[in-house]
């Protein structure tokens, strides 16, 4: 299989299936317009004062933008679902046979798909830093917290995306299923994976970027030994039709 194979998977998984991406689109627009909140919030309040926090001491300013992390990160998610579908399209109807016959194995296999996912994932993330960081100097964002923001949204997004397709392509080979019907289990773990990241920033804003770090960090970690392992995650006769 060449090295462009995952390319080629990636434009093949947008032709399968658009829904997914047009759904990833809008939370990734939604993300942008929370973050953007945090700017704008501080010159909206009553008779002049500023609302930078609620009655309980939640810092807005400094929550919303980082609950915008974990919503860019699901919207990655969704951009690599399309490539999760084809894999289990291919499965059934014999392309994954063909590839084996060319002499791949399980890795090489689950490399090229794990490529196209992050193709795809990687091109919504690089979207969402950049009209992010735009929309955030327009209204006044700190710059600092841009950048924890950008840097957070790398950090988590490829590692769980990785990690999502990876355990989602085992899972998929163990059984013929049609095209989509085991999907929901991926999205569910990448999902499950940032939770911490929607609830952190409203619970404990304070520690909010070192805990997301850390997530992104046990995320990492876990997609490299799951890719590493890869394999060995699957015997070849689990990949025929």
């Amino acid at each position: 299989m060449s090295n462009g194979q995952g390319v080629v998977i990636a434009k093949r998984s947008i032709s399968l299936s658009k829904t997914f991406l047009i759904i990833g689109i809008f939370l990734a627009l939604l993300s942008v317009l929370i973050s953007s909140l945090s700017g704008l919030i501080r010159y909206v309040g009553t008779a002049g004062i500023p609302i930078n926090a609620t009655s309980r001491g939640l810092d807005l300013g400094t929550a919303l933008p980082l609950v915008s992390v974990a919503i860019q990160v699901f919207a990655a998610i969704l951009f690599a679902t399309p490539v999760l579908l084809l894999y289990v399209y291919d499965k059934n109807n014999g392309v994954l046979e063909y590839f084996l016959s060319l002499g791949m194995d399980q890795g090489d296999i689950y490399r090229q798909y794990l490529k196209a996912s992050l193709i795809l994932a990687s091109g919504v993330v690089v979207l969402e830093v950049a009209v992010n960081f735009v929309a955030g100097l327009v209204v006044g964002t700190d710059v600092l917290r841009l950048l924890e923001v950008s840097s957070l949204v790398f950090a988590l997004a490829l590692p769980v995306v990785s990690f999502s397709t990876l355990i989602m392509m085992s899972f998929s080979s163990l059984q013929k299923q049609r095209v989509g019907a085991n999907q929901p289990l991926g999205m569910a773990i990448g999902i499950f994976m940032v939770m911490p990241a929607y609830i952190v920033p409203l619970a404990l804003p304070s520690l909010a970027i070192v805990i997301d770090f850390l997530l992104a960090a046990v995320i990492a970690v876990l997609s490299l030994l799951t890719y590493f392992s890869s394999s060995r995650l699957i015997s070849r006769e689990k990949l025929l039709p």
